[in-house]
């Protein structure tokens, strides 16, 4: 896709990058979004490349993943990670130390300006001379991309203002009241039905790949009804007062509601299995999903330019002619997530673990998620013992706590010797997940069914595991495995987080010591291992299942609520 050059260019690029040309208009003196509307949506240019660009601006309003929160991502804010660099602002969200005045994750300001552009272009798109047929496309990408603001904001606080189509100016009366959550729920869920049909249908041509498609809208509407029939929103709502409890969840929570809601979230990831466009990678080449631009598995993801910084940002310390900061630190909690391919715990007696190859006879993913002991990597053997090369000595630097590095995103470099770049394009929906959302819904909708266990079997797969998991398991059982198995499949794609949320377990299991694997080097080269604390994470509940509003944004409407506990 080409866009005409402006003196300011769009800062996040998506659509393959953008190449640009052409010519500037005359008094463009600043971004795209700060110019007079005249300029953007004019009725003279016939391309309308000056709006296609501001719609491009509104894509890069969404979720990027990644180091994204002071060097550190936001897994490291839950029991799979600490973040090897202290004093991040992280810690923040690790020790429940967030107010309505400090949260290094809040989305409240950029997902209402995502929402107000969005509604600035629907509502000016037709005064451009653009063909119809196209245009339509962008106005239902645009309401897409509204929608996925509020669900960042409905994830994170709860019910919030709904704003329609308002484009409100600071003469306005601009204290909009909360809605309930379930008015945003059924909101988001009916825009989506709206536009199935007006985005483009896969496949997607090179030219177009990164749009709106049908089966991104159906993503959306999966993962919307996953949460919004889960535990947190319907097992005893947390609110302390009526209009607290009615942005906080459902006020219906009766078994039989419950199961309905189950029941679509099941329906609207069938729906998009059904397309049959999407499919999963073969165990062999399951790193291509996260080193490729376009790939089957990848349904939508936030694009970028070619770049290493996921591996400076994140590789052995050791290796500092590239610059590698190994900001992440897969904890020993995540590492054990992940089974021996005979199905049993590493800690299980007969489970064949031997700590010299931890990747022997292993989940086949664990080796793709971990640099662990002795793993080849830049053409060296990773050093994580202490004092070795990737574990040097000294309280000050930033170096591995737990004995492994975060390898997950990285292309093959076992035996290179310089630094590449590749694609690193955040995941935002992935076909693994459509299929666990699905296992997930119907387990709790009517139990473990075949289809349920199926699903589950076709993600597990990949792991290499000798033994499917058989019809006979119970509902509680299911659950369980289908959990394991997406922290182990999903893990640093920012569904963790959420996921012990919405399932209002964080309480819990966010509560407690996080371990590490010290590696000694003994006299005769041989090695020593123990497991070892290595730091603690913290989980006030009920307060942190929602996000404080900030108090600037309830000085500046009185209408809003706080969420309980703030």
């Amino acid at each position: 896709m080409h866009f005409p050059m402006k003196k300011l260019i769009i800062s996040i690029p998506v659509f393959a990058l953008l190449t640009l040309g052409g010519c500037m208009k005359k008094g463009e003196q600043g971004p795209l979004e700060n110019l007079d509307e005249s300029f953007i949506f004019d009725p003279v240019d016939k391309n309308g490349a000056y709006a296609e660009q501001f719609l491009t601006d509104i894509y890069g309003n969404m979720p990027n993943g990644w180091n994204r929160i002071n060097n550190s991502m936001l897994d490291v804010a839950t029991d799979d990670a600490v973040p090897s660099m202290n004093g991040s602002t992280i810690e923040e969200l690790i020790f429940g130390r967030v107010s309505p005045f400090i949260n290094p994750e809040d989305a409240w300001a950029k997902s209402y300006t995502g929402i107000r552009k969005c509604n600035v272009f629907l509502a000016k798109i037709d005064r451009v001379p653009k063909i119809e047929e196209t245009k339509n496309f962008w106005k239902a990408e645009a309401r897409f991309l509204r929608i996925l603001s509020y669900f960042e904001l409905v994830k994170r606080y709860g019910g919030v203002p709904l704003m329609g189509d308002k484009i409100p100016s600071l003469q306005d009366d601009l204290s909009y009241p909360r809605s309930s959550f379930e008015e945003c729920v059924n909101y988001m869920v009916t825009e989506l039905d709206a536009i199935r049909g007006l985005v483009r249908k896969e496949p997607l041509p090179d030219s177009e790949y990164g749009r709106i498609s049908e089966g991104v809208v159906l993503a959306l509407k999966a993962r919307i009804l996953l949460y919004a029939a889960s535990p947190l929103y319907n097992e005893g709502n947390i609110g302390l007062t009526a209009a607290q409890k009615a942005v906080c969840g459902y006020t219906d929570a009766s078994p039989a509601a419950v199961k309905a809601r189950w029941e679509k979230a099941a329906l609207a990831a069938d729906d998009l299995i059904k397309l049959g466009v999407y499919g999963l990678e073969t165990s062999a080449n399951y790193l291509n999903i996260f080193i490729t631009r376009k790939h089957k598995e990848i349904i939508f993801s936030y694009l970028r330019a070619n770049t290493n910084d996921v591996e400076t940002n994140n590789g052995p310390v050791g290796h500092t002619k590239f610059g590698f900061k190994g900001y992440t630190s897969p904890t020993e909690e995540l590492a054990e997530a992940f089974l021996m391919k005979n199905g049993k715990a590493i800690t299980e007696t007969g489970s064949g673990f031997n700590p010299n190859n931890p990747a022997t006879n292993r989940d086949n993913r664990f080796g793709i998620v971990f640099f662990y002991h002795n793993v080849k990597y830049m053409n060296r053997n990773t050093e994580l013992w202490e004092g070795g090369l990737d574990n040097p000595t000294g309280t000050t630097v930033v170096k591995t706590k737990t004995g492994y590095y975060l390898k997950k995103f990285m292309y093959n470099a076992t035996t290179s010797t310089s630094l590449a770049t590749q694609a690193h394009n955040f995941p935002l929906f992935r076909y693994s997940d459509v299929l666990l959302s699905y296992a997930e819904a119907a387990n709790e909708a009517n139990g473990p069914t075949a289809d349920a266990i199926d699903k589950l079997n076709q993600v597990r797969s990949r792991g290499g595991f000798t033994t499917p998991i058989a019809v006979g398991v119970t509902k509680e059982e299911l659950r369980e495995l289908i959990r394991r198995e997406r922290r182990v499949e999903l893990c640093f794609e920012e569904q963790r987080y959420w996921d012990l949320r919405r399932w209002k377990i964080a309480e819990t299991v966010l509560n407690k010591s996080l371990s590490g694997n010290k590696i000694t080097k003994n006299p005769d080269n041989s090695f020593s291992f123990e497991k070892v604390t290595v730091g603690n994470i913290s989980f006030q509940a009920p307060k942190m299942y929602f996000y404080p509003i900030q108090q600037n944004e309830l000085y500046r409407n009185r209408n809003l609520i706080q969420n309980p506990g703030w």
